[in-house]
């Protein structure tokens, strides 16, 4: 009779082991969420960095392709704007690049349509560069630029940089009907 006593005494749970339990079961919930913290940190990390270079690619793209077409640079003296005349259908239309510093955002504007390349307060620096040759003929345009994250949440915020060059392909003066004509004969 005193043997199912003593099992019935010993077949419960002691306080210790109690605490043994919630103490293990602790650590490994606040591992967990670590963890997951982590994972939820570099998350939000990769997805600044690729809505970052989306609009990089927007930006570079939209300038290779209008400079591409380039005729005629419009003087300017600063380095926030670049406006040149380009081919568009034909016609030869004005395009103007600005970077407003004050709102962190590039504007292209064609024949008085703006945007901001869905980039607003996301363009921390951005520079215009043309380069002429000896005889002041547009030579090349160096862009150098910097992109930060709109994201909000913990951490610093992702940037990205880069610095491009843009050649015309419409810019030769050589290229005039008139001059093939004579370079075929």
């Amino acid at each position: 009779m005193a043997d199912k006593a003593f099992k019935k005494a010993t077949a419960g749970v002691t306080m210790m082991e109690i605490v043994v339990v919630v103490a293990i079961s602790s650590m490994v919930l606040t591992m967990a969420m670590l963890l997951m913290s982590r994972t939820t940190r570099h998350f939000k990390k990769g997805t600044d960095m690729l809505n970052i270079q989306r609009l990089m690619d927007n930006i570079v793209e939209r300038l290779r392709t209008d400079v591409r077409s380039l005729k005629r640079v419009i003087p300017q003296n600063k380095d926030n704007t670049f406006a040149f005349f380009a081919i568009r259908d034909g016609d030869q239309k004005e395009i103007r690049y600005t970077y407003d510093k004050e709102k962190a955002t590039l504007f292209r504007n064609e024949q008085g349509k703006e945007s901001n390349f869905h980039g607003a307060r996301q363009v921390k620096s951005f520079v215009f560069k043309p380069r002429y040759d000896e005889f002041g003929n547009f030579k090349f345009l160096n862009v150098v630029m910097q992109l930060i994250s709109d994201e909000k949440g913990g951490g610093k915020a992702s940037t990205l940089s880069i610095a491009c060059q843009f050649y015309s392909t419409c810019v030769e003066s050589e290229l005039k009907i008139s001059n093939l004509r004579k370079k075929a004969k």
